[in-house]
């Protein structure tokens, strides 16, 4: 008869051991799933951002002789842009977004600026020119996220700005902004011909704004303005044939500026943009629309102003 096994507990020395073991075989694996994790979500992250992009893409790839609206922007790789997709689902196949990528390795899917210089300046003067002879009836030049401080009638948000926006104002006045407030920027800005000893000091880009009006708009110092003056700061539509107003040259000219130029750094470059983009587009040198009245124009914010027995009638553009 065979003689039976008993079972025995492994000895202290053993179970210790083995307990050890089995808590660092767990500890190794809680870290390496964590790690895992993260790594996976970091990727289920860029994943979407790359799609998001991807789309965005496939949409400027569907612009042709139908499309109404173009949004012109400068971005990076990280900007979310989940909020431009949204809009332009939204408003269907009539709009458009032109994406410039700014990166120092640019974005293959997006459009590329002829220079990276001012940023947003260099991507809607590099739409300008490519898309010149080519232009949809309207033109939106926008910051890259969803929140901007210059936003003021309906909160930060530029999609909410951009759906109240009348495109009726575009088309009477040819140059809209999308603020409406005149802090920062009116009733002047800018004095071409009166830096201060700081500006001098410092060799700021103000001591040279005569020289620099002159290039960019090709005319003589007697053409320079003592003042300007324009509601702030970098978005703002504008009509076909108000840009088409100025020869292709122009642009080129202007843009040839923004990436050549000694005188100031990127930053600079677009801060001077910020100041005359407006005289660009072919408004009076000092553009500042009373508020009221540029809320009931470019939003239809309009009718009895309390306490006044003033009645605003939005602009509307001739009936051809």
């Amino acid at each position: 008869m065979p003689k039976r096994r008993l079972f025995r507990w492994p000895a202290p020395r053993t179970t210790g051991l083995t307990f050890v073991a089995l808590l660092l075989s767990t500890l190794t694996l809680f870290l390496f799933s964590g790690g895992s994790l993260s790594l996976w979500g970091k990727n289920e992250e860029e994943s979407l951002r790359d799609q998001v992009v991807r789309q965005l893409a496939e949409i400027t790839g569907t612009y042709g002789n139908g499309s109404q609206v173009g949004l012109v922007l400068a971005a990076t790789r990280s900007e979310d842009l989940s909020w431009l997709l949204d809009y332009c689902k939204q408003r269907g196949p009539g709009t458009i977004p032109f994406i410039y990528s700014t990166d120092e390795k640019p974005d293959p899917r997006l459009l590329v600026p002829r220079t990276t210089r001012g940023r947003e300046a260099a991507a809607y003067l590099s739409y300008v020119v490519d898309y010149y002879d080519r232009l949809p009836p309207y033109s939106i030049f926008i910051h890259s996220g969803v929140s901007q401080w210059h936003n003021d009638l309906f909160g930060p948000s530029t999609g909410v700005a951009l759906r109240n926006l009348r495109l009726d104002a575009v088309d009477a006045m040819g140059y809209v902004n999308l603020r409406c407030h005149h802090d920062p920027g009116c009733p002047t800005s800018v004095h071409p011909w009166s830096p201060t000893q700081i500006d001098i000091d410092k060799n700021d880009i103000r001591v040279f704004f005569p020289e620099v009006y002159q290039y960019i708009f090709d005319v003589g110092a007697d053409q320079v303005p003592e003042h300007i003056g324009n509601v702030c700061c970098g978005q703002f539509a504008v009509s076909r044939e108000r840009i088409l107003q100025r020869p292709k040259k122009d642009y080129e000219r202007m843009l040839a500026w923004a990436a050549e130029t000694q005188r100031t750094d990127s930053f600079g470059v677009g801060w001077v943009y910020e100041k005359i983009w407006h005289i660009i587009f072919g408004m009076d040198v000092i553009y500042c629309p009373r508020v009221e009245q540029c809320r009931c124009d470019a939003y239809g914010w309009c009718g009895p102003l309390a306490g006044t027995g003033e009645t605003l009638q939005a602009v509307r553009a001739p009936v051809s």
